[in-house]
Order: C-alpha cells, then structure tokens, then sequence
C-alpha cells in the first residue's frame, strides 16, 4: 500500500511539473528595444525637423506681437481712443492666436510622432510575435511598459469566475 501511494505521488508530480513546463515565459525591454533600432535615428530626426518648423512659425508670431505691441506703447499717446481700441483688440486677437497655435502645435508634434513611430512599433511587434511563436513561448512580457505584448491564445475564465461570484 505504501510502495503504492509512493508511485501515485510520484506520477503526479510529474504530470504537474510536465504541465508547468510546457508554459514558457519571457520579457523584453521595447523602449531600449526601439531606441537600438536603426530606423529610429531617422525618426527622431523627422520629428525633430517637424518640431523646427513649428517652432520657426511661432517664433514669426511672437516678433509680430512684440512689433505690435511696441508700436503702440510708443504710439499710444497720439492715438484717438477708437484707434487705442482696436489697436488692443488686434494685440489681443494676435495674443489669442499664438496660445492656440502654441497648443496645435503640441498635438500636432505628438500626431506627427505617431505617424513616424508607427512602422516601428509594428516592425518590434512583428519580430517579437515571431520569436515568440518560433521558440514556443507562452508569454512575452514588456518589463518597461508592464503589460503583455504577446500571449498565445486562452481560455476567458471571466464566466467561471462570475459564476463563482453568483454574477449572471
């Protein structure tokens, strides 16, 4: 009896670590992953030049405001008041003008970094499916993310889970 429940503890065992072992595990760094990429100086670089131009275009608008805003306050004692008014309300427009530039243009640099990176991301994530599938990993886990970039496909126990709740 005894030589007999050794035996049954041992064949589990084996089937338990057997299961075990067939799941394999990795992780990767994408961002260093990204940045090794040779492609990525050439990105960088659009994005870059990108970010130039809008700034070179802001910069057009600030030297207009400061003109105008200099030729009133040298002027602003020879002006009638209709003049003053609308002096000040172009200042003002110009004001206006520059501070929604200032935020299109923010979203239109991170727009423009998508579009650059995009090909990128999805080259990584190609090449990490496909080590992933050749060497028979289950997981691949992105350590600067924290999130799973690649997963065989599973079982959803979400049902089983809410049944265990008493959730229908």
């Amino acid at each position: 009896m005894k030589k007999s429940t050794t035996i049954l503890l041992i064949l589990i065992t084996c089937f338990t670590s057997s299961l075990f072992a067939q799941e394999k595990f990795g992780h990767i760094h994408s961002e260093k992953l990204i940045m090794e990429m040779p492609e990525t100086e050439g990105a960088d670089k659009a994005i870059q030049e990108y970010n130039q131009l809008l700034e070179s275009q802001l910069q057009a608008m600030y030297g207009e405001y400061q003109t105008k805003a200099g030729e009133f306050q040298a002027n602003e004692q020879l002006m009638t008041d209709v003049v003053k008014e609308a002096k000040i309300k172009e200042i003002q427009d110009l004001e206006q003008r520059i501070q929604q530039f200032q935020q299109s243009s923010q979203e239109s640099i991170q727009q423009k970094r998508t579009e650059v990176l995009a090909p990128l991301l999805e080259k990584a994530q190609n090449a990490i499916n496909e080590v992933a599938e050749e060497n028979n990993y289950t997981y691949i886990f992105d350590i600067s993310l924290g999130s799973i970039v690649y997963g065989k496909e599973s079982k959803d126990i979400m049902p089983l889970v809410k049944t265990k709740l008493g959730i229908e």
